[in-house]
């Protein structure tokens, strides 16, 4: 990573932010004065009435808004373009990161741990080879339209989020000898049969299905237990998996767009947004790691 660079960003970051301090107190100003001119307008509905206050503040917030993304636009487009890759490199010179692609909808879905969305779209693709494990992940949200009535009874449209968060794939090009199911999450759909594990708190906090009881244990060992607990505990919200053939596929339900700028969080220093997203990185190939020294888990071949 290069510091220097590094620091030229965090710079322009706390410009940005010292400029939308100012902008702050002025949209209050706006929006204060905007009240006022309504009242003293010959508008009479709108005098003294709680739509004045209420449009005088959207129109206050949606200028700081539009006036925060004008302000941001460079400092985003260098982090995404410039700072994410490094990070991605620094990590391994084998893995490889693209802004705008995404895993497929056919990889995504193949576990069927979420019901057939309407709309499906992602970004910021991760992938390449570790320790002889091809993974990938990326950003992904999915949504269903449905029919919902309004306040006279009519019906409308409205988008209901199913999953929005980091899928992540790892192919060990060795297969499973059985199918299994971990979810922490009331959004996935389960397949066979419940098995129960010997970690309390891992219980307490997932469930797990498979059509092996026996192979779901070799492959959820007491150490594996710790790592997912420890993800779920370090990215606080629903973390699932699922073990198909050659794969593990990992979803981990941020309900946010992850590995984003943030104009609010340094870039510099130990609880920097920079080391947080090294860090989640690390912890998600450390996992897909350890499966891969559990010679158990896998199918012999003749």
């Amino acid at each position: 990573m290069d510091y220097r660079y590094l620091k030229k960003l965090e710079n322009e970051r706390l410009s940005i932010n010292k400029k939308l301090k100012i902008a702050l107190f002025l949209v209050i100003g706006i929006a204060i004065t905007l009240f006022f001119l309504i009242n003293k307008s010959s508008i009479t509905n709108f005098k003294s009435s709680p739509f004045s206050i209420f449009f005088s503040l959207l129109v206050a917030f949606m200028a700081y808004i539009a006036y925060k993304s004008y302000i941001s636009v460079g400092f985003n487009f260098d982090f995404k373009h410039k700072i994410m890759a490094k990070i991605v490199k620094s990590i391994s010179p084998d893995l490889k990161y693209i802004v705008d692609k995404y895993i497929s909808y056919d990889e995504f879905s193949y576990p069927s741990m979420y019901k057939y969305p309407d709309i499906y779209r992602g970004n910021d693709l991760i992938y390449g080879n570790i320790d002889g494990i091809e993974i990938k992940f990326s950003d992904i949200n999915t949504q269903e339209i449905v029919q919902v009535p309004d306040r006279n009874g009519r019906s409308k449209k409205v988008h209901r989020r199913i999953f929005q968060g980091i899928c992540f794939i790892a192919d060990f090009n060795k297969h499973f000898s059985s199918r299994t199911y971990i979810s922490s999450s009331n959004e996935t759909i389960m397949h066979g049969e419940k098995a129960y594990m010997d970690d309390s708190e891992f219980e307490r906090e997932f469930d797990v299905f498979t059509d092996d009881q026996i192979n779901a244990r070799y492959i959820i060992t007491p150490l594996f237990m710790q790592q997912f607990l420890k993800l779920k505990n370090i990215f606080d919200c629903p973390i699932n998996a699922a073990f198909i053939e050659n794969k593990i596929y990992i979803y981990i339900e941020f309900n946010k767009d992850s590995f984003e700028p943030d104009i609010k969080q340094s870039l510099i220093g130990e609880n920097s947004i920079v080391k947080r997203y090294k860090d989640e990185i690390f912890d998600l190939l450390n996992l897909v790691k350890e499966l891969n020294l559990n010679r158990k888990i896998f199918a012999k071949v003749d």
